[in-house]
């Protein structure tokens, strides 16, 4: 029992961190509704705790939508002018499931060391009871695979 039963490969993955420097939960919101209303399919989000007033989030979207996504950010920072934009493309999202991780430890120890073991760079992680969600970069996304693979015994499918 390893905790993993699927794993999947997403290619290309693009990245996006956004900086707030004043931290308004209603901006970062209003940032999300603005992608739902433009048909931007977000994936993977990430939000830092706030350090005094600055809040990073990260999200992950398809890169055939990172042109649009990038123009309604745009679009918000002529507003809020403090935000400051970060992309990042050319990624792949693993995504580790099993429902047995809800009971047993170091399913995400074991992914992260061999990430680490095969010098795979880890890009983003996320997590919940049942799936954990690795972006990595495209050029160690084979390897990664592979690792994966060799780590839990299970044949990843690419999406």
């Amino acid at each position: 029992m390893n905790g993993v039963s699927h794993i999947t490969c997403t290619e290309d993955v693009v990245l996006v961190t956004i900086r707030s420097q004043r931290g308004e939960s209603g901006l970062i919101a209003g940032v999300f509704d603005q992608l739902a209303k433009e048909g931007i399919v977000i994936d993977m989000i990430s939000q830092t705790v706030p350090q005094g007033s600055v809040l990073d989030i990260s999200f992950t979207l398809y890169g055939r939508q990172m042109v649009d996504a990038l123009r309604v950010i745009s679009r918000v920072r002529d507003r809020y002018s403090q935000l400051q934009i970060m992309a990042s493309a050319g990624n792949c999202k693993l995504q580790l499931y099993g429902q047995e991780m809800r009971d047993i430890s170091g399913v995400a120890a074991g992914a992260l060391l061999a990430l680490v073991d095969g010098q795979v760079d880890i890009v983003m992680i996320t997590t919940s009871e049942v799936d954990i969600s690795l972006v990595v970069p495209a050029s160690g996304c084979e390897k990664a695979l592979e690792l994966m693979e060799q780590t839990f015994g299970v044949s990843p499918r690419l999406l």
